[in-house]
């Protein structure tokens, strides 16, 4: 698990047995949105969300046939004790309680965790106390070239991270923009990234600064390794940067 003095962001993914299946534990996680959005559990961010239905959308996460079936969550918490914590409470334990009853899915063999550290970027930008809903949520993974692991993500997320930087001031339609390393996993570096709608998606990938950042990755990556998925967010996500959103009043509009 991360270093106990860095924010933990897990990567999610649920592979239910069904359509039913994935819309009640989605239905079950919002009934627990108050106490995930409770300040006191550290948890900044849950994203949750679905595979797109667009149209030839890159969907390199989602196995073939699942597309109706799976879920996909990222979560951020300020420490691994404060998710340590959350998963001995009374609330944790009666959802997976819920999920096992209805036979939902099975936990050791039917979902992905993957865990991530926060190196480079926002979630929400500085004065947000929470980011508007989003259209669409990318995730990136990159697979970095082996010859010199820790040159190579530094490298990369140096790049990334003076993007973001950029991405933040001049793109107000990008909500998220965010990089993330893996202690497990050093080869692989996670771009998290939300965005109002596709119109803004469009408009982010044909800037001059984009395609300089995407030349500058090259050195680092391996590129055919490169794993795209587009999503559609669902309601009972919040991402911020401060425990508990902007709370159960609702989030800004953009």
């Amino acid at each position: 698990m991360a270093s106990n003095d860095k924010p933990l962001a897990l990567l999610v993914l649920i592979h239910t047995k069904s359509r039913e299946s994935r819309d009640r534990v989605i239905a079950l996680n919002n009934a627990n949105l108050s106490f995930f959005r409770n300040p006191s559990t550290q948890h900044s961010t849950r994203a949750i969300f679905t595979p797109t239905t667009r149209p030839k959308a890159q969907l390199g996460m989602v196995p073939s046939g699942e597309a109706s079936t799976l879920l996909g969550l990222l979560e951020i918490w300020s420490s691994p004790a404060a998710f340590s914590a959350v998963k001995h409470t009374p609330v944790f334990k009666s959802f997976h309680s819920r999920v096992a009853e209805e036979k939902l899915y099975d936990p050791a063999r039917d979902m992905e965790i993957s865990e991530w550290i926060p190196a480079a970027g926002f979630v929400a930008r500085k004065g947000e106390k929470e980011s508007p809903k989003a259209g669409i949520v990318m995730l990136a993974k990159f697979v970095l070239k082996d010859n010199d692991l820790d040159v190579n993500r530094d490298g990369l997320v140096g790049v990334l991270g003076n993007f973001c930087d950029w991405v933040e001031q001049n793109e107000p339609g990008t909500l998220t923009y965010h990089v993330l390393t893996s202690e497990k996993n050093p080869g692989e570096v996670l771009m998290f990234e939300r965005y109002k709608d596709l119109p803004a998606l469009g408009v982010h990938g044909k800037t001059a600064e984009f395609k300089a950042m995407f030349k500058g990755t090259g050195r680092f990556i391996q590129g055919k390794k490169t794993v795209l998925s587009e999503w559609e967010e669902l309601d009972g996500s919040f991402v911020s940067t401060t425990p508990g959103g902007a709370g159960l009043g609702g989030q800004p509009k953009l």
